[in-house]
């Protein structure tokens, strides 16, 4: 926190501190709720989407998972034009809450074997609910940190958020991890898996506490406050903007979802063990920690750059790195196919949180970040899963994994390729 905190008055490094510790913490348990979802798909699956064939059980629990997507772009559009009109603290701290509730009906909720058809019914209403609320989280909490940062360190406020997401896949690895290795098999498919929702549900009031503490940036009370509906604004006279935007989300909410994804795919398609599996979302979280470093390079070297290399690297590396991981898929070399895939995620996504929220204008920021990246999400990200496990269902072939991420590399980089870089240039 040390370079946040150098420059401006005392009052100015508080506040800049305060912002970023605020969107860092809640944004950390919106992200690890549905990291959480990914990493106990099996089970989840067979508590409320039993079926005769394991992949169709398996494909409804993620086709859930990924219509909890759905319901992104409205949270966008409510949440977001909230951030806007009333300001950044008080929408960060409904997401919260609605994320806590829509986490507390998932850890409580009944299987299909005690309640039948109601228990899919009330799964699906948490995951629209915590979709609702993801999708205005981005918005406001990218907002409040680039409101807050120096034109000099924007990128590095920013990447705060992407490391709130690592931050959120490496606790959701240590919490499966730690489960998986305290209880055995049986019992953490029939119950254990509750125990890491609980978990997010203690982390909300002290998400909640510090965002009631945050004050809006000073750059967001002297807008006008979109007088206008923001939604009207973003559609009308940004649209363009948010077409590019959701090609540049496509790697970032790919990669991510994949990350989340990979406990299943180490499972079923790797034979390894359960508690092995974890390691993805633990090594990749861990790297992802790095965010800050990449956001300080950024601002030294612009976004562009940064990002046409990580873009690159994740389609150069993909395939040699899956096919040498599904050749021998030993946690020796699980571990490094998953350093190697989060170190070219890292260098792209670091900085793709300052550049998106560089978009807009203050005015609609929130609700331009939140469209975006909900719509980039809900399109390539949520179904991610689901899109893969009838891929390898469908060919045969689990290395089918790695094409699926190079492509959306390829899509992403000619989208930024197309960007005006930002760097250092002060916000509207």
């Amino acid at each position: 926190m040390s370079a946040i905190a150098e420059g401006g008055t005392a009052n100015e490094r508080q506040s800049a501190v305060r912002a970023v510790v605020a969107a860092t913490v809640g944004n950390m348990l919106e992200w690890y709720d549905f990291a959480i979802y990914a990493a106990f798909a099996v089970p989840i699956s067979k508590a409320f989407f039993p079926a005769d064939s394991e992949v169709v059980s398996l494909l409804l629990g993620f086709v859930t998972f990924g219509l909890g997507f759905v319901a992104r772009p409205f949270g966008a559009i409510v949440l977001g034009g909230f951030a806007d009109r009333r300001g950044r603290r008080d929408a960060l701290s409904l997401t919260i809450l609605l994320m806590a509730l829509g986490t507390g009906i998932i850890a409580l909720c009944p299987g299909y074997n005690s309640i039948g058809l109601a228990a899919p019914i009330i799964i699906l209403v948490a995951r629209l609910i915590q979709g609702f609320s993801a999708g205005g989280e981005i918005g406001g909490a990218l907002s409040t940190l680039v409101e807050h940062a120096p034109p000099q360190r924007r990128a590095l406020f920013a990447s705060f958020q992407q490391m709130s997401q690592g931050g959120s896949t490496m606790l959701s690895g240590l919490v499966a991890i730690t489960i998986a290795l305290l209880l055995p098999a049986d019992a953490v498919t029939e119950w254990g898996w509750r125990l890491a929702f609980v978990v997010g549900l203690l982390i909300a009031p002290v998400g909640l506490y510090i965002r009631r503490e945050l004050e809006d940036a000073p750059l967001f009370k002297a807008s006008d406050h979109a007088a206008e509906a923001p939604i009207r604004l973003v559609l009308r006279e940004h649209w363009r903007t948010v077409l590019t935007g959701i090609l540049i989300v496509m790697l970032w909410t790919v990669a991510q979802y994949l990350a989340n994804y990979f406990p299943t795919f180490a499972v079923r398609e790797l034979k390894v063990s359960l508690s092995q599996s974890y390691l993805g979302p633990l090594v990749i979280g861990t790297v992802l920690l790095f965010c800050p470093l990449i956001g300080a390079l950024a601002d030294r070297y612009g976004r562009r750059r940064i990002m046409l290399a990580g873009a690159a690297g994740l389609a150069v590396v993909a395939y040699p790195a899956f096919s040498y991981l599904i050749a021998s898929p030993t946690p020796q070399r699980l571990v490094s196919t998953q350093i190697v895939v989060a170190m070219f995620m890292l260098i792209y996504t670091a900085p793709a949180s300052a550049v998106l929220a560089e978009l807009f204008p203050t005015q609609v920021r929130a609700t331009g970040i939140s469209l975006t990246y909900s719509l980039g999400v809900a399109i390539f990200g949520g179904f991610t899963p689901a899109i893969i496990t009838a891929l390898i269902s469908w060919t045969g072939q689990p290395v089918t994994v790695a094409f699926y991420l190079m492509g959306a590399a390829v899509i992403s980089f000619a989208a930024v390729l197309t960007l005006t870089d930002r760097t250092g240039e002060v916000l509207k």
